[in-house]
């Protein structure tokens, strides 16, 4: 993907200040008609008070992509911030997801842009590298606490060319999803705890005389098979973001691929994830597909859609330096060219207080402040995901992730055709990253 720069040009307001002043008028002396006593001892003129400073109104444009429940509740913590604030308003605009990028490009091009706005992670470092976002660490006060109480990996989706340009307001990862029905029929009593036991299970769970499969991913994009491709240990780039070489085509990253390969031409992971077939929910929810990974929001989906579905999470299984998976969620972030840079400041800084993210968990928005893992007052289904949040990691955090995905993605889908085996498919992705890097 091809990212022209965008360069914001913030005109400071030189405001004059001015004093305000009071004189007394002029005592007159009464004419004496005997002679003058002793005089009196002068009065001391009345303290005059200075009028209180009052700070000017300000009001904090919000942008975001919530749902219905989310922006209901959003409401709720905007009011509780304004009580806590008085001066300072909070307006909140809601986009949908697909039209969210563009609303902001074109704000920015125009300049005319929102204090603040919670955006995808994989964005923030894009955004960042055209000048559009404020640098947080060093500016805002409260920075480095806020950046010790929140999950890591979420963290680090906001840090671009050595600095920290958001705030993870909310996250969420990957787990594993298992029909608790097929893995009682099957006598299995657990969740697979290992890749070995994984590989195993999703074969004992096939049945290619019915068409179930052990195992289902929903596509080759870089975040279906990620958490396997953690959990195996491997990386995409180097952690300075320089090359690809050595790390996406490493023998660690080439092992998870090998697996995927493996369980696909075996018959025991379903062809779905080249296209067609059945989704991985409505094939876990009918009973088709043993296990996936996907996300908390399989909750509500399932709730919905299929609430006789006995279904059970864990986490993903572990590899050779244990569970990992990938990191997902939305980032605040302060614009570059904000006038009310204080004030966007202080929202920013509530939006990642416990109060603002215990009120949103209520709705369902997973919280980044590590110390609520397990806290009575979460929804009981985040446990499992708080806890794969201590391992997770993030995509890389480049404005050319896009296109990283792509390499993948297409090394992907030539492993499992055929065309090249893995190692061969992601030394070519590690060349088309290491291109894109160099540019």
């Amino acid at each position: 993907m091809k990212n022209s720069k965008l360069f914001v040009f913030v005109v400071l307001l030189l405001v004059a200040s001015f004093g305000l002043g009071a004189c007394a008028p002029a005592a007159t002396a009464e004419p004496a008609a005997e002679a003058p006593a002793a005089e009196a001892p002068a009065a001391e003129a009345p303290a005059v008070e200075e009028p209180a400073v009052v700070a000017e109104p300000v009001t904090i444009k919000y942008w975001h992509t919530m749902s219905d429940a989310e922006a209901a509740k959003l409401e709720e913590v905007i009011a509780s911030f304004e009580a806590a604030n008085p001066g300072i308003s909070v307006e909140s605009t809601r986009y949908a997801y697909s039209d969210f990028k563009t609303a902001l490009l074109t704000s920015i091009a125009g300049g005319d842009v929102p204090d603040t706005a919670r955006m995808d992670i994989a964005w923030v470092s894009e955004f960042a590298s055209q000048g559009a976002l404020m640098q947080l660490d060093g500016a805002m006060a409260d920075f480095d606490a806020i950046a010790a109480s929140v999950f890591p990996g979420p963290l680090s989706t906001n840090k671009w060319d050595g600095h920290y340009y958001g705030l993870p307001q909310n996250t969420n990862t990957q787990v594993l999803v298992y029909n608790k029905d097929m893995f009682d029929a099957a006598g299995i009593t657990a969740a697979p705890a290992t890749m070995e036991e994984f590989a195993k299970v999703a074969c004992d769970l096939t049945d290619a005389s019915k068409g179930v499969y052990g195992f289902a991913e929903g596509g080759t994009y870089f975040w279906a098979p990620a958490p396997v491709f953690y959990a195996m240990g491997g990386k995409v780039t180097d952690a300075e973001i320089t090359t690809a070489t050595g790390y996406v085509n490493s023998a660690e990253s080439v092992a998870a691929f090998t697996l995927l390969k493996d369980l696909y031409d075996q018959g025991c992971m379903s062809p779905n994830l080249m296209g067609g077939g059945i989704a991985t929910d409505a094939g876990q929810g009918t009973g088709i597909y043993g296990m996936i990974i996907d996300g908390p929001w399989m909750v509500d989906i399932y709730k919905g859609n299929y609430p006789e579905l006995n279904y059970e999470f864990a986490l993903i299984p572990a590899g050779p330096n244990g569970t990992s998976s990938v990191v997902g969620g939305e980032d605040v972030v302060i614009l570059g060219g904000t006038k009310n840079a204080e004030a966007a400041q202080k929202w920013v800084s509530y939006l990642m207080s416990k109060d603002a993210q215990v009120a949103l968990a209520q709705v369902g928005v997973m919280p980044t402040i590590s110390s609520l893992t397990g806290d009575a007052s979460m929804p009981a289904y985040f446990a499992i995901f708080m806890e794969q949040l201590k391992t997770a990691q993030a995509r890389v955090p480049s404005p050319k992730w896009s296109d990283m995905d792509n390499a993948i993605n297409n090394a992907y889908q030539r492993i499992l055709v055929g065309e090249q085996d893995p190692q061969a498919a992601l030394d070519q992705a590690a060349s088309e990253i290491d291109a894109l890097l160099a540019q």
